[in-house]
């Protein structure tokens, strides 16, 4: 999953919102001396990544990108994931998505957090870039920066044959996201240890 989902799915712990974000730039083993709440989130974030890409209702989405796009398909689909829940936050997400996002920039900047992250946080928090991920125009720029990164620049022609499928990947991301919601549910109830910050439970999710 992507910074947005991540933090929405945590957000019931000011840790776990940080988490949501700063768990993609510790690698390895989470050091003891961050704080106790934080240390949980970037588990928190870890599993969301493990199980999301083991479901198989997300990796069977992989082959609505074509046989190109084949090997960054699961970090496309994490972006895709995103946007999608930008787009119909009224009905998966609760309250303002711009206040939301406000919510998370200020929550992680509580916690600390290395270089890289303070310059990638910075330029998120400028920009709002969370809150315009219902634009669909944004995830393709930031599809080119992966793809760029990736050093698969070649293939970034073929991003223009996503948006004539956003249904489709939208009827997925109705089958995969109550799991993820379930999941994530089901791992607060074990690990939090008293943690949660907030009696507010995750809504069920509309399916229809």
């Amino acid at each position: 999953m992507n910074h947005l989902m991540h933090c929405w799915l945590a957000r019931r712990c000011e840790g776990h919102i940080a988490g949501g974000f700063l768990g993609d730039f510790v690698k390895g083993r989470i050091p003891n001396a961050l704080p106790e709440d934080l240390q949980q989130g970037i588990r928190l974030h870890r599993y969301i990544d493990r199980i999301s890409n083991q479901m198989p209702e997300m990796r069977e989405t992989y082959w609505r990108f074509g046989t190109s796009l084949r090997r960054v398909a699961p970090i496309l689909l994490d972006l895709i994931a995103d946007h999608l829940l930008a787009k119909q936050w009224e009905r998966h997400g609760q309250g303002d998505l711009e206040q939301f996002t406000a919510r998370c920039y200020a929550t992680i900047s509580k916690y600390p957090m290395s270089d890289e992250a303070k310059r990638v946080y910075k330029y998120v928090k400028k920009v709002d870039l969370w809150k315009t991920y219902d634009d669909f125009g944004t995830m393709v720029t930031v599809m080119h920066r992966i793809l760029k990164r990736l050093k698969f620049t070649d293939r970034a022609p073929e991003l223009v044959n996503i948006k004539p499928k956003l249904d489709d990947f939208y009827q997925d991301f109705l089958k995969y996201y109550p799991i993820l919601v379930h999941k994530t549910d089901q791992w607060l109830q074990q690990h939090s240890n008293g943690l949660t910050s907030t009696t507010e439970t995750i809504p069920t999710p509309i399916v229809q």
